[in-house]
């Protein structure tokens, strides 16, 4: 394997950020065809509540559309960052190559560490809405969601490196995290503006189907196989943005991950000598 390419590497920020794009890049339509085989079908099913959404509002919703919207987003979250850490594992332990990895390969690993990410996820996931939810406040907002940063790589090293229980993933994640800190800050900053873009991809044509749609409305002579053919179009933009939600997720756990990678290099020279002698376990 080319050093350049290993996990296991000092690399500067710049460096990480173009490591996850070079992955995705070398290996753009395994990617992609992984993300669509394993991600799409949480896309189709919460498209339909995002599309009740935009035509109506939320207090039109469910209980248990919204329930069931928010379980499926998190179970989805789960799904992308186990499917993209263990696509570097695999990039890793197979000669620096996607060639072997199928999805019937894939099924067989992603159920179980699908369910170990999960459990992380539902641990951290309402100290993460509450620091979101002090955004509103002036830096001290800002402060609360840097602090947090490091929970990111719980998933990480709970599974790239072997013999870590969730306590001790957890206790290890803070370390490192803090140890660099302001390199870990920037990179969810880029990462996030990154995101942002890649949304806009999505969520401006969406924003003028909307608009153009509600001036349609005004006009009473809007036929029902219009008002069908509206839903249609609506749904699939819908579909089309919950997607782009997952992928954005795949970069940042990229980043993370590579990131995660690089200090350990750094400060405790943990290298790739340290093997991850569980992959045969995932299997």
């Amino acid at each position: 394997m080319n050093n350049s390419n290993r996990l296991y590497r000092y690399r500067t920020l710049s460096d990480n950020l173009n490591m996850v794009f070079d992955f995705v890049g070398e290996h753009w339509r395994k990617y992609f065809k992984m993300m669509i085989y394993f991600l799409l079908p949480f896309s189709v099913l919460l498209g339909a509540t995002i599309a009740t959404f935009y035509k109506d509002d939320i207090l039109s919703m469910s209980d248990t559309a919204i329930i069931a919207s928010v379980a499926l987003s998190i179970v989805g979250c789960a799904v992308v960052t186990a499917l993209v850490i263990l696509l570097v594992k695999w990039y890793e332990t197979h000669d620096a190559t996607l060639d072997d990895c199928d999805i019937g390969t894939m099924w067989r690993m992603l159920p179980r560490v699908a369910l170990k990410c999960l459990g992380i996820i539902v641990l951290w996931m309402p100290l993460i809405a509450l620091a979101l939810l002090t955004i509103i406040i002036p830096i001290l907002g800002l402060l609360v969601v840097f602090a947090i940063l490091p929970v990111f790589l719980v998933c990480p090293i709970m599974l790239l490196e072997s013999g870590n229980s969730l306590l001790g993933a957890n206790k290890r994640a803070f370390s490192i995290g803090y140890k660099k800190w302001g390199t870990l800050i920037l990179i969810a900053v880029v990462m996030g503006l990154v995101s942002l873009l890649i949304n806009n991809a999505v969520t401006f044509p969406l924003g003028i189907f909307t608009a153009i749609e509600s001036m349609l409305r005004e006009t009473p002579s809007e036929s029902v196989l219009g008002a069908f053919f509206m839903d249609v179009v609506r749904y699939i933009l819908c579909v089309a943005e919950c997607f782009m939600i997952f992928v954005e997720i795949g970069l940042f756990v990229l980043a993370m991950t590579y990131h995660y990678g690089s200090v350990v290099t750094e400060v405790e020279d943990f290298g790739l000598e340290s093997d991850i002698d569980n992959f045969a376990n995932l299997k």
